[in-house]
């Protein structure tokens, strides 16, 4: 099985690497925000790369009253702040990943209240663009978050992204036995 993961920044992509280091992978920077991401994935697919597997790991914002800080989730359903009503779905479901609760994403394209107009756990800045690429694409997908902090907190000194990457790690290093290193 051929597996490529997609991060944001370096930091998330360096918990991904150190979880699945000693199983096969390509790793791609997709950068922050979904524009960059919506680019770098469509010039790696572009390419020529084939993918049986295309998993979007990293940390996110959680919804008041949602996932709490240090929780990790499979994304099943994204949508875009600005676009209510428009949610789009993973076509398959992934047994591997079981293991972590099912959720919705919002992906913003601002951190601004106006795109919180829609129903969410989880806020991401790059799941739309992610699970558009991959649909068009029409390669198996996946979308795995850790929340570091509530949406709408601001104050990043509030965060807690070490504890987010951490826990990420630990899902990821779970989803590698189920997976069995292909």
């Amino acid at each position: 099985m051929r597996i490529l993961f997609v991060a944001a920044v370096e930091f998330e992509l360096n918990a991904v690497r150190s979880a699945w280091g000693g199983c096969p992978a390509d790793y791609l920077l997709g950068g922050w925000g979904a524009e960059p991401t919506r680019r770098t994935l469509e010039s790696a697919f572009a390419a020529g790369a084939r993918y049986d597997l295309v998993v979007d790991a990293g940390i996110a914002g959680g919804r008041p009253g949602g996932p709490a800080v240090g929780d990790v989730v499979q994304v099943v359903a994204e949508q875009w702040g600005d676009r209510p009503g428009v949610l789009l779905q993973q076509p398959v479901s992934r047994p591997a990943l079981d293991f972590l609760p099912r959720v919705t994403g919002n992906t913003v394209p601002a951190l601004d209240d106006r795109f919180r107009q829609v129903t969410y756990d989880i806020e991401t800045m790059e799941g739309a663009a992610f699970f558009e690429a991959c649909l068009r694409q029409g390669c198996g997908f996946a979308e795995i978050r850790a929340v570091s902090n509530v949406v709408g907190e601001r104050d990043h000194t509030r965060w807690n992204i070490p504890l987010a990457l951490q826990s990420l790690q630990q899902a990821l290093e779970t989803y590698k036995k189920a997976l069995s290193c292909y």
